[in-house]
């Protein structure tokens, strides 16, 4: 497995692990996937001891929109510079599920449960 950098402590860490030793950070990377080409891929999700696999696409309406907030200061020569003091995303992915043609059992998604 590849490593990377932790986005909070910058330490490395292994991608597989999909969290910091170091920190704790949970870290999923999802740069393998260009929503832009809707290209189907497979999504494998965790929920408790079920984990749900299957195979979707990301839909044209998934968007990422950047925000900031603002503090205006006022200078000694009367001039008022406007200056970011915090930035946030919010991420609005969608996606749907494809039926897989190349699985013999063409399942919409499947379960399984931890033992």
């Amino acid at each position: 497995m590849a490593s990377k950098s932790c986005p909070n402590c910058a330490a490395p860490y292994n991608v597989g692990l999909n969290k910091c030793p170091y920190c704790g950070t949970s870290y999923f990377d999802m740069s393998c996937i260009d929503i832009n080409s809707l290209e189907p891929f497979y999504l494998k999700l965790k929920m408790g001891d079920m984990t749900v696999t299957s195979k979707v696409v990301a839909t044209p309406d998934s968007a990422i929109d950047v925000s900031y907030d603002c503090t205006d200061f006022e200078l000694g020569d009367g001039s008022i510079h406007r200056v970011a003091t915090s930035s946030h995303a919010d991420f609005d992915l969608h996606f749907t599920t494809v039926r897989d043609y190349g699985n013999k059992n063409n399942k919409l998604f499947s379960i399984t449960k931890e033992e």
